[in-house]
């Protein structure tokens, strides 16, 4: 399997990830079964696929807790992305809720920490400044955005947080990232 390097975090990712969403079950999914999901995961890894990702508003953490019980034994062959909801970015609630990600995810690190959505209700400068202080207490290896435009990827870059990646909505029918966005997230070296 291709990789690639994740923005300027030294991660090498596989082209292809895994969305573990679904494998939590609940709302729009249903029932899953934990074999299965588990199976899931690990046949992505043995085919290659090394990044993984989740949040912790995925079925209320649940898609974190089976991806944490599938590579609780390959860890060391997976890298994990999870994301935090907005309105969790309050320097202490967010602290708060990467340790529950970690108990979840079954690590004492997880390796790309994502703001799910543009933080609209908290400081920006405070929620990065705590995402940083995670990173140097190895929490987290890599800080990303999903969902951001470019006024809102705007105010992050302003806090002078090395952000790894830019999560974002893109295929053959959904491609408006490609005017403003790719071109800003390329400009600052952000995947």
């Amino acid at each position: 399997m291709e990789k690639r390097n994740l923005g300027q975090s030294g991660l090498q990712v596989s082209v292809l990830g895994l969305g573990c969403w679904p494998l939590g079950g609940g709302w729009g999914w249903g029932d899953q079964e934990l074999s299965q999901s588990i199976a899931t995961i690990h046949a992505a890894l043995d085919l290659g696929i090394n990044l993984f990702d989740t949040a912790e508003g995925y079925n209320e953490g649940h898609s974190e807790e089976v991806v944490g019980i599938a590579l609780a034994d390959r860890r060391d062959r997976a890298l994990i992305a999870t994301k935090i909801s907005p309105n969790n970015t309050d320097p202490a609630t967010l602290r708060a809720h990467c340790e529950a990600s970690l108990r979840r995810l079954q690590t004492d690190y997880i390796d790309l920490y994502q703001v799910h959505w543009p933080i609209t209700d908290h400081s920006v400068e405070d929620a990065f400044a705590t995402l940083q202080d995670l990173q140097a207490e190895g929490k987290i290896r890599a800080i990303g955005i999903s969902n951001h435009g470019v006024r809102q990827m705007g105010e992050v870059f302003q806090t002078g947080t090395p952000i790894a990646s830019n999560q974002l909505c893109y295929n053959l029918l959904s491609r408006a990232i490609e005017t403003g966005i790719l071109p800003m997230c390329r400009e600052n070296n952000v995947s």
